[in-house]
């Protein structure tokens, strides 16, 4: 033990220490990769955060985005009345755009409004029940039964982005609720004006349920969610299949490539990378797909067409980064490819979070995003079809997966190259432009350095020795002194300094 520590202890002091001035280079070099790393990320992060803000921003500036049909089809004054009050409430800048179809020959059945709610031309819909004002006013005068919520029908769906459906919904419902109060008085009010302001004969031969609330509506959601859980669960099982299913395959073929780029041709490289993308995208869809289906909960029955749907969706969803991120490895330098694929997933998510109707005008690029095209196809398949844009999804999916795949082939071939050409290496960073010479062979030329200066050094001697050899008075002799004394004192002098540069 003793041993092995002695044997550490001498091969650590053979090392240099990190501030010494040999390392300064190495020192300068690490601090700068460190500042570019400071800098990329310093953008990246300010991107992907105010983009995921932005995309959330105050989305009530564009409420009137939304649209909503109105269509009275009672034709009584009392009917008459609650249109006004209904159409004049949502004049608010907080509530969404009402288009009042009542004089007009569009969407003059339920049947044709639900239609086009179901399709996606309006968010909901607004209609006052025909017989209303008959009904309202038999209960007041002559004590019938009377239910208020038969009075007005709000149609929805959720099948569009589920916080702009909540928000638009809840909305709407807020209204209706906020007009029963002042429209109860002003029925009471009319009523006592009829009866000469005969509080007890109205109240006496009235329904008082039709008295204290004349109106309320009932919510005809044409289009549920079925899935149980929060949409939100399944854009995590999205994400994580996109993270799992692109970065691991990506990172996982970055460790083997080098045989592969130096031994094998370029388009079979190619296919086999397209291969291994493929197939564990695949593997990991199936299992994000089996789990959607046992937590789907009870109020969804899926069959075998849901499964392969979900399938489907989670696959092309997948690919669409999986080929992406082969583009940056094959493109980035390392160091920043974090960056890359932190901005990728912020923008993806903030799409998948916030969508993009009722977003800043902006923000609205989250339309071309696949994260976001994913979740239209799961929320029409959840919903039975309703708000269909499957051609538009799959389209915008699969044209991200050709494109990225196209330009993946182009960099894998011109890697490459450049590999092959000496001109890059597999961490696509250039090579270095002077490597430095092994320790041995600057030992050996420091040695040879060392020996040449000792030559010269002993020839200059030999050369003094025989100048003062042949003079027969050196110029440092003093009277009564020898030219062989001078000579021989010089020569000791000279082996002795000889001695001490050999030792």
């Amino acid at each position: 033990m003793y041993t092995v520590i002695r044997q550490h202890g001498e091969r650590q002091k053979k090392l240099l220490p990190l501030f010494s001035p040999e390392m300064r280079a190495t020192r300068m070099a690490f601090a700068k990769g460190i500042w570019d790393i400071f800098l990329v990320f310093t953008v990246v992060f300010w991107i992907s955060i105010s983009f995921l803000y932005g995309a959330g921003y105050d989305t009530m500036r564009h409420i009137k985005d939304a649209t909503v049909i109105f269509r009275n089809f009672d034709d009584s004054q009392t009917a008459r009345d609650l249109s006004t009050m209904i159409v004049d409430s949502y004049k608010d800048a907080s509530m969404p755009l009402l288009r009042d179809y009542t004089d007009t020959d569009k969407y003059n059945s339920i049947g044709a409004i639900k239609d086009a709610v179901w399709k996606g031309d309006a968010w909901a819909a607004i209609i006052v029940n025909e017989g209303f004002g008959d009904k309202l006013e038999q209960a007041l005068t002559e004590d019938a039964d009377y239910d208020p919520t038969k009075t007005v029908t709000a149609i929805t769906e959720e099948s569009r982005h589920y916080f702009k459906v909540m928000m638009v919904n809840k909305g709407i419902q807020n209204g209706l609720t906020a007009l029963e109060g002042p429209f109860a008085e002003k029925v009471f009010n009319q009523l006592l004006e009829s009866a000469d302001n005969n509080a007890s004969a109205v109240i006496s031969q009235a329904n008082s349920e039709a008295l204290i609330t004349p109106f309320s509506y009932t919510v005809d959601n044409i289009a549920p969610y079925h899935f149980d859980m929060s949409m939100y669960i399944l854009s995590v099982t999205l994400s994580l299949c996109m993270v799992v299913g692109s970065f691991i395959p990506s990172n996982m073929w970055k460790s083997i490539e080098e045989p592969f780029f130096k031994q094998v041709r370029v388009l079979q490289i190619i296919a086999l990378r397209a291969f291994i993308n493929v197939v564990w995208a695949i593997m990991i869809c199936l299992q994000a797909t089996g789990i959607v289906f046992i937590f789907h909960g009870p109020s969804w029955s899926p069959d075998a067409g849901d499964f392969f749907g979900i399938f489907a969706i989670f696959l092309l969803n997948t690919l669409a980064f999986t080929f992406f991120i082969d583009c940056m490895q094959n493109l980035v330098h390392p160091r920043f490819l974090l960056g890359g694929y932190f901005t990728t997933l912020f923008v993806n998510i903030a799409a998948a979070m916030f969508g993009t109707e009722l977003n800043n005008h902006f923000f609205r690029i989250c339309y071309a995003m696949p994260f976001h095209s994913s979740g239209f196809m799961l929320r029409t398949l959840l919903t039975d079809g309703s708000y269909n844009k499957l051609d538009y999804a799959i389209t915008i999916n699969i044209l991200w997966s050709l494109f990225w795949w196209v330009i993946s082939a182009f960099l894998i071939a011109r890697k490459a190259r450049l590999v092959e050409a000496g001109k890059m290496m597999m961490s696509n960073v250039p090579p270095p432009s002077a490597p430095p010479p092994p320790v041995e062979e600057v030992a050996a030329e420091l040695g040879a350095v060392g020996v040449d200066k000792t030559a010269k050094r002993r020839e200059e001697r030999d050369s003094e020795d025989e100048y003062l050899s042949s003079a027969s008075i050196s110029p440092t002799t003093t009277p009564g002194t020898s030219q062989s004394t001078i000579s021989v004192h010089h020569k000791s002098d000279s082996a002795s300094e000889l001695e001490i540069e050999d030792e």
